[in-house]
């Protein structure tokens, strides 16, 4: 059956992997020779609970304790009803960092929170001021797919930085196709 839809041009959806999360290690090279980008050490995950009742608090406590960090994951909710787990790790750790963000992704998914989990993101800054990141990196799980997201002031977007980032970690990560997906975290 496989074989047949490919012949008819139907591509099979993509099934949610963490595994490009982990690629971004050599995106991040890429942007800091490129563009003068480091990570911060900081990210998120993102997840809507919604369900069964209950179900919100429990997949905030598996979260929560994901990782092998030492300090603990912080859970907040933000306005638009999503619960964000924030992920840091010192001296900007990517490796370190990714590794607590697929824990966290992995240990939801695997209490049956999966279909729940939004996008997960991490931060990136230029090396003299760590604490404003001028890039995040955000990973669409779903599609398997990472869109750069760079803000400019307090609503606005650096859409030329963006497309730039995007063209050079084409080849690198799995990129979105569709701009129109690109959506502020």
């Amino acid at each position: 059956m496989a074989l047949l839809g490919s012949l008819l041009g139907r591509n099979r959806s993509v099934r949610p992997s963490l595994l490009p999360l982990l690629e971004l290690r050599s995106a991040a090279l890429t942007l800091r020779s490129g563009y003068g980008l480091a990570p911060t050490g900081a990210g998120t995950v993102c997840f809507v609970a919604a369900g069964r009742p209950g179900a919100g608090t429990e997949a905030e406590i598996i979260a929560g304790i994901a990782g092998d960090s030492v300090r603990r994951n912080v859970v907040t909710h933000d306005a638009h009803g999503r619960t964000i787990v924030r992920c840091w790790r010192e001296n900007g750790n990517l490796g370190w960092l990714l590794d607590d963000l697929v824990d966290v992704n992995d240990r939801l998914g695997q209490a049956g929170f999966a279909s729940w989990l939004l996008h997960t993101t991490v931060d990136f800054a230029e090396s003299r001021d760590m604490r404003h990141p001028r890039l995040t990196m955000v990973y669409r799980r779903e599609r398997g797919t990472f869109y750069p997201y760079a803000p400019r002031g307090t609503r606005g977007r650096d859409r030329a930085t963006e497309l730039r980032i995007r063209s050079s970690l084409t080849r690198i990560v799995p990129m979105e196709a569709d701009i129109g997906r690109w959506r502020p975290v």
